[in-house]
């Protein structure tokens, strides 16, 4: 009973993200008590890793250093120095708790995410028969930031997230691991009946995160079956799909057509030091506001955001936590008349707040933790490998998602899937140095040839 409610304790984080107790003077999401209570239980039961503060030094006095020149706040500094101190250390010590044995903490992940699928799917049934309780769960659950989604195939399954992209980055592990199995059935992470309720739950969040980490899943096993032809073979599906999705996906196209409005046609642009009156500002305004869907916006803002200062803080960026500032100087809200001033201070992406926030290196260190510890195809050709290489895949996908639109850096119980990526590749590793010492210790008791 103790172990289940530790393992409750430690995974209700991933699916909180609608449930939170107080915003001032920080948000507290009602996960955070078990996560505080187990981390005071690890803490003195387990001890410290030491390697954390090579991470947290450096963040620590470029941070207090931004506050101090002025780029920054002490409170905003601390508030996240504070939050990833706290993730990041009480995660390393769940991998304790766990023996480091990633394969275990991967199946309990898909277990909760399994619950969570099947109250996702209740909710869209509950929309298609009118049962507004099973629709919209404010109604017997304190969800503060929790909102229903109409849209995509009717309803925008979110379940306990807060939002349907929530649903689309947390579950994308589980959502790779699934396909698999349904390629490849002898898969012991889980059974077929339970994939293919989490595969349905995630295509009917109508996530546009969630259809491109089936994307990507689709890629990286056709890659894994090692020939370029299935790779070559899986491009046209993998087209195909996007079109499908792009013509019969409402919410996917509007956010497609922003995106090329903003990054690729540039109608965001200034006009050239043109002066224009009051009246052609709002006539312009009211055309943007009805040619680009919210969501693109909000991801080119920051992103421009994020570029400006890295212009005047490009090295190590201007501290945790200050991207709020840099976005009251450089937002382009003005232009559609002040709507949209959405992720003011989590940049809409890890990847740009990172780079708005920790400067180049910050961002050079988030693409070496990421091509560093991924395992791009087994090595030993045993099933205990094939594990490796499928959990490696599984947490590759989140950690892309997370970079490209999640600005919370420990939203999710994202640091755990990072740790996870760390130690199944340190794992992998062990297991390559065993086989070889074994196979060199047979060699030498082999019989010399006569």
């Amino acid at each position: 009973m103790l172990e289940l409610l530790i393992d409750i304790g430690i995974y209700s984080n991933f699916f909180s993200s609608g449930a939170i107790l107080f915003t001032k003077p920080f948000e507290f999401y009602y996960s955070y008590a078990p996560l505080i209570i187990l981390l005071a239980i690890f803490s003195v039961k387990f001890p410290f890793y030491t390697p954390n503060l090579y991470l947290l030094i450096p963040l620590l006095i470029f941070g207090v250093f931004n506050v101090a020149i002025g780029n920054n706040s002490i409170n905003n500094f601390l508030k996240i120095f504070l939050n990833i101190t706290i993730n990041l250390i009480f995660y390393q010590y769940v991998m304790h708790y766990y023996n480091y044995n990633v394969k275990l903490m991967m199946k309990k992940y898909l277990t909760a995410v399994f619950l969570i699928s099947c109250l996702g799917l209740f909710q869209y049934f509950s929309h298609l028969i009118g049962f507004a309780p099973g629709v919209n769960f404010k109604i017997w659950l304190t969800l503060d930031k929790w909102n229903h989604s109409i849209g995509g195939f009717g309803l925008r399954i979110n379940s306990l997230h807060a939002e349907p992209s929530y649903l689309g980055t947390i579950h994308a592990p589980a959502a790779f691991i699934c396909l698999y199995k349904i390629i490849k059935p002898n898969l012991d992470f889980i059974d077929i009946k339970r994939a293919l309720v989490i595969l349905i739950c995630y295509v009917l969040s109508s996530s546009s995160l969630a259809f491109l980490g089936l994307f990507l899943a689709i890629i990286l096993i056709s890659l894994n079956f090692g020939a370029i032809k299935y790779f070559l073979a899986t491009v046209p599906i993998v087209i195909f799909i996007a079109i499908y999705t792009y013509n019969n996906s409402k919410d996917f196209k509007l956010r497609i057509d922003g995106l090329n409005k903003t990054f690729i046609e540039g109608l965001l642009d200034d006009d050239n030091g043109k002066t224009m009156s009051q009246a052609a500002k709002r006539e312009k305004a009211i055309r943007l506001i009805k040619s680009i869907h919210g969501s693109s916006f909000v991801l080119y803002n920051n992103y421009y955001v994020a570029i400006k200062n890295l212009e005047n803080n490009y090295l190590f960026g201007s501290g945790l936590g200050s991207h709020e500032f840099a976005y009251a100087k450089y937002n382009l809200t003005s232009k559609l008349g002040g709507v949209y001033k959405f992720n003011a201070a989590d940049a809409n992406s890890t990847f740009l707040r990172t780079l708005s926030e920790v400067g180049l290196v910050g961002v050079l260190f988030l693409i070496y933790f990421m091509f560093k510890f991924y395992i791009s195809k087994p090595r030993l050709g045993d099933v205990l490998n094939q594990d490796y290489w499928i959990i490696s895949n599984a947490l590759f996908i989140v950690i892309f998602l997370q970079y490209l639109r999640q600005g919370n850096y420990t939203l999710g119980g994202f640091f755990f899937f990072c740790w996870m990526y760390y130690y199944n590749y340190k794992n992998m590793l062990f297991d390559e140095e065993k086989l070889e010492e074994a196979e060199k210790n047979n060699k030498q008791l082999e019989p010399s040839a006569i």
